[in-house]
């Protein structure tokens, strides 16, 4: 099988172009001055897929590999071009992160694959987004407004927070950590696919 490989440059202090190489048995990364680092799949023990926005970068998706020395291997499909200006590199990350979980599902069937949040970050986000929608709530409920005095006040601001509460909810969902395969890759932990 031919190696894919995928290039990008992660910002301005950045040397040059890094390159990343699906090979039969390591990942190899090559900086831009040319030296070489070798992963190999059997020592890679998870995967985390997200999407994660950034300042001027709301299509940016990573590729994080957890290895069994507790190094932490993260790549993104955001490519730094100049100033602040960044390219989607989506085209080609897409397709090595799918060979790239192929060759580890090969060569560690035990390396779990996990998609959103960490669990940490999940629980925070959760309780910071419970607090907030609890002050808002409150607020609707004790703040007096010159609708106050008519006898729809109460049965609105109680509809507008019952309203609010599935918009809470998909949020609570939609950044869940979930555990997946490694094959078939979920599509919703990659970039959606761009038309012709």
């Amino acid at each position: 099988m031919q190696d894919v490989s995928y290039r990008r440059r992660r910002g301005r202090v950045s040397r040059g172009e890094r390159e990343w190489r699906v090979s039969d048995d390591a990942l190899v990364m090559m900086s831009a001055s040319g030296s070489e680092k070798r992963t190999p799949w059997k020592d890679v023990i998870g995967v985390r897929l997200y999407h994660e926005q950034m300042r001027r970068r709301p299509w940016r998706y990573a590729f994080e590999l957890h290895t069994k020395e507790g190094e932490r291997i993260i790549i993104d499909n955001a490519h730094w071009v100049s100033g602040s200006d960044y390219e989607d590199r989506s085209a080609s990350y897409s397709p090595f992160v799918r060979a790239a979980l192929a060759r580890i599902a090969v060569a560690n069937p035990k390396a779990r694959l996990l998609t959103g949040d960490t669990q940490k970050r999940y629980f925070f986000l959760m309780l910071v987004s419970l607090l907030a929608f609890a002050a808002l709530a409150c607020a609707l409920l004790l703040i007096r407004t010159p609708l106050d005095a008519t006898p729809v006040a109460a049965p609105a601001k109680l509809g507008l927070i019952l309203l609010l509460l599935p918009v809470f909810w998909f949020g609570v969902l939609r950044s869940m950590p979930r555990g997946a395969p490694l094959e078939p890759v979920p599509e919703h932990a990659l970039p959606p696919e761009q038309g012709p």
